[in-house]
């Protein structure tokens, strides 16, 4: 069934299938890599930051009033300071970022409770509440072993988000699938 917009949400289960296959691989690697995915996770955040910082910093100069001309430069200058210490130091970026993700992992873990509560009755709610609390775990331990600790095991617990992300989405798209052929 086709709209205006396009075909019925249903029918694009393959691409569900597909982004759920896709984190799942992208979490297997980064279980396999921990601190090569560490330390690209906190040099790509620094490569953002410069980059962010520098367009900031632009504007800031072809702005036309004086406080938010110097409010924009300030804070391009602080995006670039951070980013280019980031990309000099990996390690000490990774920690910072340690706390982030535990953060991320936190939230995560809120939104599989709520996608639980609207699942309904079914194996597809225990997933979701096992996935968010896994998440909500693994926050935790992040938060407790900061700050060395935490760095090595960012990457595998970004694995595991990853892995159990992918695992949510696959059985979503079969859920899609069974939706479109009923």
């Amino acid at each position: 069934m086709a709209t205006a917009a396009g075909p019925h949400p249903v029918n694009r289960w393959t691409w569900t299938m597909a982004c759920g296959v896709l984190l799942f691989v992208a979490g297997i690697f980064f279980l396999a890599a921990p601190g090569f995915t560490t330390a690209a996770i906190a040099v790509l955040i620094g490569w953002l930051l410069l980059f962010t910082g520098v367009a900031t910093v632009v504007m800031g100069l072809r702005s036309h009033g004086t406080h938010r001309r110097w409010t924009e430069i300030l804070y391009g200058a602080g995006s670039i300071l951070v980013g280019l210490l980031v990309i000099i130091n990996p390690v000490a970026g990774a920690a910072s970022l340690a706390l982030l993700v535990a953060l991320w992992l936190f939230w995560r873990g809120m939104i599989e409770f709520g996608a639980a509560r609207l699942a309904g009755p079914g194996p597809t709610r225990g997933m979701l509440l096992g996935i968010g609390a896994i998440n909500w775990v693994l926050a935790l331990l992040l938060l407790f072993s900061w700050p060395f600790p935490a760095v090595r095991m960012l990457g595998v617990f970004v694995g595991i988000s990853f892995v159990l992300g992918g695992v949510a989405t696959m059985l979503a798209a079969w859920q899609l699938r069974s939706i479109a052929a009923a």
